[in-house]
């Protein structure tokens, strides 16, 4: 695979050094992967080094690795003020692999020309390129001259491709001799751009069509190597759909990486509506483009012009960011979202099948899908301060690193503020999963009474609900449970509305989503199906997903049976789900027992997965929480409860804290320790403890360890103070197409991700219950 060289998450854990002695910062990475990282860019904040060891002087330090052996690193300036604000160095990483490094004192050594291996510059010669490469790949775009060049003018804003065989710098020589076009052993321009975005341009998208920039008016070179190129391109106020659009583009690339960072900034005069932006891929004949919107990529192979063999282009983003797949004239285009006058953010990539990376299209595959699979899993990098000459294991003041992130009463919030930073919105879709997040910040805002969190919960929603409360993509004949979660925020939006006509619209779209329920499928003994196209199934998901909603609307709306409805899912699933050796819920059962996955027995499907436990968990004590006490079957909840939460406890691991993808195979290969799960765990034990449902003597080590636990595992922040979540399991479910047999092989073959909004929505209610 190509590995992730970015702006990697730092966790940076500051041990205060209590003295003189302090005089170098420990740094240990590790890989979250289970898969090799070839080649990793480390980036260091220059201010937390200093922070950590204030005698450093930030241009006389140095990188040791745990021999003491020096490595190579550079000091990047990113703000053009003469100092320097990254430490960056470079290292490779076996899969899972944890290393340890040291920041200390010393001579910097000046690199010599074959240090390089990333370089840029703009090309007055050749009517004002910008022009940079590394010793994988190279590029150019265009600047204003172009556009008036009496023998081939051109107006294009978008990437160009340099094919390389050789790991040596080529641009310098190429302009000089002026005959790039051909190959002559070390490769050539043979990839055709014109008008179109090229490999990764990007435009505004807007009423079907895509808005374009000119050629870029400045540059500026920001670094240039011997390990990381950063560079700037300005670009003129265009007409995008009738409003006015500037970009700044920030771009880098690090030496031994296919794909370059693009930092895209829009702005417009007085803006603050989102944007959906196009990144393209030029059209050419006999090429072949592939799009996976759950994995953030698309990505294009095609012939190159002559016979001169084949060119894979790709584009990787957030998925959370991505839209949908569209296409213009002369482009396929990856649809992401973005703030006007926020910053997109995204990945180039692209590889030669004569270059020696990248053989064939299945090769490129797999390097596309790869890389996109490391971004969404950085490594993870903790700094303290040590005495120089210690044991790495050694830091000053201390016995052990700090983790990021030890103020706990902050981490909601933090975690909050890091989803809102993407832009004014969640999402431009109705999902349970940004549902949860919503809710998480319902619950910072009702913490805290700053009303930025209640904004931003408005602002998500009220895009998607239009003023007769209907919802933008939802089908109530899809009887799709997922689609009642994000309708449990509309209850505070209505009862804190300022306007009678939001207001109002709110409480349409609830009873548009209580209509689905009274018609839901159910099963004989009235358990719903939890979507029409699993007819007769039940999952433990459902029950999360619309009894805490029916509840809630019983008491809101005082209708009684909503509320029976409710408990009814609890105890059916249960009933239906429930293994009597263990404690522990199968994630589905089939009334049928005809599904594949399903025991010809009991119709339940084999595995505890640990999501599908977390969600009835939460479900059990959502629901408590609008349950008079005199509701007759509070007891029967109560007891459901408690034995869910001792056989819970029964599996928590002992070393960690956290708890297992399949719950009740802890360390058995390929099983990992998952973050939604544990979240979810948390808290619904912690609401079970602060309700006095639950014994907190027996509940509150538990509790204790698996918030301990998740900070220490999964959670991480930048030096920017963004929180992240890794180890969350992207989806799993039952039957479909293809088929998901629901084995233990197929739960621990599901990908991870960091940053997902199941992990991050249950991270942040865990969070705030605890805080």
């Amino acid at each position: 695979m190509i590995a992730n060289f970015a702006l990697l998450v730092a966790a940076f854990a500051l041990a205060e050094p209590t003295g003189p002695t302090a005089d170098g910062v420990a740094v240990t990475v590790s890989n979250p992967l289970r898969a090799a990282r070839p080649v990793e860019t480390i980036a260091l904040s220059m201010a937390d080094i200093l922070k950590a060891a204030p005698t450093l002087q930030a241009r006389r330090t140095i990188v040791v690795d745990a021999n003491g052996k020096a490595v190579e690193s550079q000091l990047v300036d990113l703000d053009a003020d003469g100092k320097p604000d990254e430490l960056v160095f470079q290292s490779t990483f076996a899969a899972g692999e944890r290393k340890e490094f040291v920041v200390r004192a010393g001579e910097r050594r000046s690199p010599t020309r074959d240090d390089f291996r990333v370089y840029g510059r703009f090309a007055r010669e050749r009517h004002d390129d910008f022009a940079w490469e590394n010793d994988r790949v190279a590029h150019r775009m265009y600047g204003p001259a172009l556009e008036t060049w009496a023998e081939e003018p051109l107006t294009s804003s978008g990437v160009d491709v340099w094919s390389k065989r050789v790991r040596r710098l080529v641009v310098n020589n190429w302009y000089m001799t002026d005959n790039y076009h051909q190959d002559s052993g070390e490769g050539a321009d043979l990839y055709s751009v014109g008008k179109s975005r090229g490999c990764g341009g990007i435009g505004v998208w807007a009423d079907g069509k895509l808005y374009v920039s000119r050629n870029f008016v400045n540059s500026k070179v920001l670094a240039n190597g011997p390990i990381r190129l950063v560079f700037e391109l300005e670009y003129a106020p265009w007409d995008a759909a009738g409003r006015m659009v500037s970009e700044t583009k920030r771009i880098t690339l690090d030496a031994g990486q296919a794909f370059n960072r693009f930092e895209s900034t829009f702005q417009t005069p007085g803006g603050t509506t989102p944007l959906a932006l196009g990144i393209g891929i030029a059209k050419h004949e006999g090429g072949v483009v592939r799009f996976d919107k759950k994995g953030g990529w698309m990505r294009a192979w095609e012939p190159l012009k002559q016979q001169n063999g084949n060119l894979g282009c790709a584009i990787v983003a957030s998925p959370r960011l991505v839209v949908e797949q569209k296409a213009s004239e002369l482009d396929s285009l990856l649809i992401v979202s973005a703030g006007a006058g926020r910053t997109a953010t995204y990945y180039v990539g692209t590889a030669w099948d004569r270059g020696g990376d990248v053989a064939d299209p299945a090769a490129w595959a797999e390097a596309v899908e790869g890389f996109a699979r490391a971004v969404s899993a950085p490594l993870q990098v903790s700094l303290s301060a040590v005495r120089v000459g210690a044991a790495l294991a050694e830091p000053t003041g201390t016995d052990a690193p700090a983790r990021a992130g030890s103020d706990d009463r902050k981490w909601s919030a933090r975690t909050c503020d890091s989803v809102m930073s993407d832009g004014p919105t969640l999402t431009d879709k109705w999902a349970y999963d940004a549902g949860l997040v919503l809710q998480g910040c319902l619950q910072v805002w009702s913490a805290t009474n700053d009303s930025r969190y209640l904004s931003f919960v408005k602002q998500s929603v009220d895009h998607l609900i239009d003023a007769d409360g209907n919802i933008k993509g939802y089908k109530l004949d899809d009887y799709n449970l997922d689609n009642i979660n994000m309708g449990k925020v509309l209850f505070s939006l209505r009862a804190h509305s300022a306007s009678p006509a939001d207001a109002e619209r709110y409480r349409k779209a609830i009873f548009l989503l209580r209509s689905q329920l009274k018609t839901q499928p159910r099963t004989a003994d009235r358990a719903f199906w939890h979507k029409l196209i699993y007819p007769r199934q039940m999952w433990l998901d459902g029950v999360y997903m619309a009894s805490p909603f029916l509840a809630q609307f019983a008491a809101v709306f005082n209708e009684p049976s909503a509320l029976d409805d409710a408990a009814l899912q609890i105890l059916a699933a249960e009933t239906h789900m429930r293994d009597p050796k263990s404690g522990l819920l199968f994630h589905g059962w089939d009334e049928t027992k005809e599904q594949r996955w399903a025991n010809p027995q009991t119709g339940t499907s084999s595995q505890f997965w640990g999501r599908a436990m977390g969600w009835y968990a939460m479900g059990i004590v959502d629901v408590l929480e609008f349950m008079p006490k005199a509701h007759p079957q509070r007891p029967a909840i109560l007891a459901v409860l408690r034995r869910l939460a001792t056989a819970i406890a029964s599996v928590q691991d002992r070393n960690s804290g956290v708890w297992w993808q399949v719950l009740d195979a802890p360390g058995r290969p390929k099983n990992y320790e998952e973050a939604s799960a544990s979240s979810m765990f948390v808290y619904a034990l912690a609401k079970g403890i602060k309700n006095r449902w639950l014994d907190p003597k027996t509940f509150g080590p538990v509790v204790s360890r698996g918030f301990r636990g998740i900070t220490e595992t999964f959670a991480t922040t930048t030096p920017g103070g963004r929180v992240s979540l890794k180890n969350t399991c992207t989806a799993a479910g039952l039957g479909g197409n293809p088929y998901r047999d629901g084995s233990f092989a197929y739960y621990t073959s599901v990908e991870t991700s960091t940053e997902d909004f199941k992990g991050l929505g249950a991270f942040i209610l865990a969070s705030a219950i605890i805080e």
